[in-house]
């Protein structure tokens, strides 16, 4: 039987085998069952990674807010002589009114939850009949015009920054009113806390501490109750002179001096009533805060904010 030689050509790998090995190769590591192997092990390696880096700036944030949440504060409680008189406690009402304080712990001070976010956490100031109960009136004045706990860390989300202008004398008549107030079944027991989102705008200062541990207030309250109401309430939400954005960051609002300079008296009285401008136009936190608590302001007391704010308005520099 005659022998067939087959002619070798260069272009046929002389090893089947091998060259397919290759070709695998060469092609990727997709037919590579190592090559797989090795692929899964980095996935894992970088999401473990990845993990442990999140991990660790949570516990940065954690550690860091809680630190911020727990630093202490020295000041000294004043000792005010707190009145017991019904003219004194609803007084106090009315001066809680126009401070806001009723805006943010209800109208009775029952308590509210002003913002609820799994991130963010949960704003809701206290019922004020059960707060009052662990405070003494030493301490609750530390709290009102101060921003500071009965244990010396800070209060958030608390406006002591104008708060602290409130003189001795109608301090002592908020916390009457505070004291008059009874707990009532449906008396919010929602607390404070914030979520991790929270805590990073908190350790970040985007969310600063209420604390001022200065003392600004004057013993008795002004004749003249112009200036004193605009820092005690409004300075609360507006800067004289320049535009700021809201807390919340929905708003920007105005500077209230160059506002309040373009209201004739009647229409500026009628914006401290129910919060809307000539236009009818809802000015939103305006039109809250008027309607909340602003409009118990007396005719008076309306006229003198007005003068005092046109006479700012005239120290405003040119822009």
């Amino acid at each position: 039987m005659p022998t067939i030689r087959r002619r070798w050509r260069p272009d046929r790998p002389s090893h089947p085998r091998r060259a397919g090995a290759d070709y695998h190769f060469a092609a990727g590591t997709r037919g590579s069952p190592k090559g797989g192997r090795n692929m899964r092990i980095w996935i894992v390696r970088g999401l473990i990674g990845v993990a442990a880096v999140v991990v660790l700036a949570l516990v940065v944030i954690y550690a860091g807010s809680e630190w911020k949440l727990r630093q202490g504060y020295d000041v000294a409680t004043a000792e005010l002589v707190i009145p017991s008189d019904a003219a004194s406690i609803a007084e106090g009402g009315r001066l809680a009114k126009i401070a806001g304080c009723r805006d943010c712990h209800g109208p009775n001070g029952q308590g509210l939850v002003l913002l609820e976010d799994p991130m963010l956490g949960r704003i809701a100031p206290p019922a004020l009949a059960a707060a009052a109960r662990r405070y003494t009136d030493a301490q609750l004045e530390r709290a009102i015009r101060h921003g500071i706990r009965r244990d010396g860390s800070t209060l958030f989300v608390m406006p002591a920054g104008a708060h602290r202008h409130l003189s001795d004398d109608d301090t002592a008549r908020i916390i009457a009113w505070i004291r008059s107030l009874r707990t009532q079944p449906n008396d919010s027991a929602a607390t404070t806390s914030f979520g991790p989102l929270g805590r990073a705008l908190l350790l970040a200062g985007v969310i600063p501490p209420s604390a001022h541990p200065e003392t600004v207030s004057a013993r008795t309250r002004p004749a003249d109750m112009g200036r004193y109401v605009v820092d005690f309430s409004c300075s609360g939400c507006h800067a004289l002179h320049t535009s700021r954005p809201s807390d919340d960051g929905k708003q920007t609002v105005p500077p209230l001096a160059i506002v309040a300079a373009a209201y004739d008296p009647a229409a500026f009285k009628t914006l401290m009533r129910t919060g809307l401008p000539p236009s009818g136009r809802n000015l939103g936190m305006m039109t809250e805060a008027a309607k909340g608590g602003l409009h118990v302001l007396s005719d008076a007391e309306i006229e003198q904010v007005h003068a005092y704010l046109k006479l700012e308005a005239e120290k405003t520099p040119p822009q």
